[in-house]
């Protein structure tokens, strides 16, 4: 079996390590994983459980919290410091007799390439970001479109989008592989008796951050509060210093009264939340790069909007599974919205096919054998 080692800069239970922990704990039978985590947290517990080796190799809060867009006076520090965390990580490479390096963020992309060249190791990045504007500033997504040409051997990315967006060489090693589903896929229960009432609940799964357009949902859910049956569940809460957004929704739901909307927090159980919804939005104002919650929900028979850039124009298939429509535009979403509301049966259909999307381009199998037979052509190269 190979020994791969896997970097991340943080254990929070986020959409990049939900995606990681899915591939690390169905690929044992090919991969000996070795995983270093900056921070104890969620991934590092899961993954104990699960016997998986996990090893915590502190990095100081302040830079493992710094901004992606920091470009100020404090670069310089903060840049010294990821190279000598790089360097630290090195000697337990050469120990473990790891065969190859893959990080999983674009932090430990950074440190992980100090490591992996200082223990003479392959280098993979697995790129699961949009490298551009509006989510980074052009100076930044220009330095690691340059930095993706010759640090890593070989680059992974979640999405043909995020992949277009690094804008690699013809000749570089690369491969897309979608964060696949790695549970058993169920259906709903549509039948009359499946509810207490005749509510229709839309469900919007993420972090609490601008860029994932909560703010647009809100907007949005203001036309719906006559109609007593349509409630917005959000699930997910603030992280990475997204606190003053999550108080402006707050505060954006206090002024126009919407008692149709509930922040739930984090949700554990997110499969057993969208068995009790009927629809599923995902309102991203910049690209996604994947967008992992879409395959969750499609998995779960829920139909989907979505907005029309990135990862979702790969995993949506418009009219079909659901609908995509444009970013930042409140009045589209509320006519999607209620488009769906309207159409019954189509929106049945749509989550039928959703299913059956899911279970032929979005499993944890596939994703599995496609990383391994890539590690074994890398590696034969190098």
């Amino acid at each position: 079996m190979m020994r791969i080692a896997y970097i991340d800069h943080t254990a929070r239970w986020s959409g990049g390590e939900v995606a990681l922990y899915n591939i690390l704990t169905n690929i044992g039978e090919h991969i000996d994983p070795l995983v270093i985590l900056a921070e104890e947290g969620d991934l590092a517990e899961r993954l104990r459980q699960r016997n998986i080796d996990v090893r915590i190799v502190p990095l100081d809060d302040s830079i493992r919290n710094r901004g992606r867009n920091a470009v100020n006076l404090g670069a310089p520090v903060a840049a010294y410091q990821l190279l000598a965390y790089g360097r630290k990580l090195a000697p337990l490479l050469r120990e473990e007799k790891v065969a190859c390096v893959h990080t999983n963020s674009l932090k430990s992309a950074l440190y992980g390439a100090v490591a992996a060249k200082s223990a003479k190791l392959p280098l993979i990045w697995h790129i699961r970001d949009h490298i551009g504007p509006p989510y980074l500033k052009p100076i930044v997504a220009k330095g690691i479109r340059l930095m993706s040409r010759f640090l890593p051997n070989g680059v992974i990315a979640n999405s043909k989008s995020t992949l277009s967006a690094l804008e690699l060489p013809p000749d570089k090693k690369t491969l897309v592989v979608y964060s696949a589903f790695a549970k058993a896929i169920t259906a709903r229960d549509v039948s009359a008796n499946a509810r207490d009432d005749d509510s229709f609940n839309v469900v919007l799964v993420g972090r609490l951050a601008e860029w994932k357009g909560q703010h647009i949902l809100l907007e949005a859910a203001r036309s719906f509060l006559p109609d007593k049956r349509v409630k917005f569940w959000l699930a997910g809460d603030a992280l990475f210093g997204e606190e003053e957004y999550k108080s402006r929704l707050e505060s954006t739901m206090s002024e126009y009264g919407l008692d149709n909307v509930n922040l739930l927090g984090h949700v554990d159980d997110i499969q057993g939340l969208m068995q009790r919804c009927d629809l599923l939005i995902h309102t991203s104002i910049t690209p996604e790069p994947f967008g992992q919650v879409i395959i969750e929900g499609m998995a779960a028979g829920l139909p989907v909007i979505a907005s029309n850039e990135g990862g979702p124009r790969e995993t949506v298939v418009p009219g079909e599974t659901g609908l995509l429509i444009e970013p930042g535009d409140p009045a589209k979403l509320e006519a999607a919205i209620r488009w769906m509301l309207e159409h019954p049966q189509e929106r049945q259909q749509m989550g039928e096919k959703g299913m059956e999307r899911v279970k032929k381009h979005f499993v944890i199998e596939n994703t599995v054998k496609d990383i391994v037979h890539y590690y074994k052509g890398l590696l034969a190269g190098v």
